[in-house]
This record gives C-alpha cells, sequence and structure tokens, in this order.
C-alpha cells in the first residue's frame, strides 16, 4: 500500500517510497493531522496543473512566515517533505472519505484549516502541532519517517 501523487508539472503518479513504509501505521488512525481517521489506502486527487515546490529552506521560511516558532522550523519541514515531498498541490484521498491537503497534508476534517494554499496550509500546520511542540498528529513523525528528509 503506496500512497500515491499526482506530479502538478508533469502529471506523473510519484509513489512515496516513505508512505509506502508507513502505510500500516495510517491503520492506527492518525494522519495529516488528524485523530481517530482510518486511512489505510488512498486514491489519487486530481488538482491544478501546477502548483509550488519548496526546498527544504523554502518550507523553514514558509513555516516561519506563517508565525511557526524558528527552533521547530527544521522539523516542520522535514515533516512537510515526509508528507508532501515539499509539494503545494499533494492530495490524498482517504478510504473514509477525508482528503489530506498541501505541504503539511491537512486532514479536511480541520475544515478550513484544510488548504492548498501556501500560507494557510503552513498556519494549519502550526497551529495543529502547537507552533511545534506536538507532532504526533503526522505519521510521518510518529514513525520517524521525517528524520533525515532536509
Amino acid at each position: 500500500m503506496a500512497r500515491r501523487y499526482r506530479s502538478r508539472m508533469d502529471g506523473r503518479f510519484i509513489v512515496s517510497a516513505v508512505a509506502a513504509g508507513i502505510a500500516m501505521a495510517v491503520l492506527s488512525g492518525r494522519h495529516g493531522g488528524i485523530a481517530g481517521a482510518h486511512a489505510a489506502t488512498a486514491a489519487v486527487v486530481r488538482g491544478p496543473s501546477s502548483g509550488g515546490t519548496l526546498s527544504c529552506p523554502g518550507l523553514e521560511a514558509l513555516w516561519e512566515s506563517a508565525g511557526g516558532s524558528p527552533r521547530a522550523a527544521f522539523t516542520a519541514a522535514e515533516i512537510a517533505m515526509a508528507e508532501s515531498g515539499g509539494r503545494q498541490y499533494a492530495a490524498l484521498v482517504n478510504t473514509n472519505g477525508t482528503t489530506d491537503r498541501g505541504y503539511w497534508q491537512i486532514n479536511s476534517i480541520h475544515g478550513a484549516l484544510s488548504t492548498f494554499d501556501a500560507a494557510g496550509n503552513a498556519r494549519a500546520a502550526v497551529r495543529i502541532s502547537g507552533n511545534g511542540a506536538d507532532w504526533s498528529a503526522w505519521v510521518t513523525y510518529q514513525t520517524g519517517a521525517y528524520a533525515g528528509k532536509c
């Protein structure tokens, strides 16, 4: 079971090796900032044909511009890289019908916080993580798959 993204730049599917390794962890019911969702498998969501892809320094800057703690910026960037590959329009439809969106894969259970808008997605990550104090809602953090992404 691997997480699939449609590359917004060229339309090809990209299978995340990280997500393949964490698919079983998703069964625990926590992913992309949600608790209690069961997202064992996923489908690709179609979206805009273009979008911003950020590197680790760009994700750190985005985190900080959204009010995130500079001390948590590096970890935030690593999590975003593990979650979305740094792709603004990364999306995942979970088996429970919810959708994870954006750099930090914010789940639609969070309403308007789940957005492809770069600044809004970063603000949501800051809020959900308690400004970087609690990353437990992200499976890539729980499993350690985020480590070494930046």
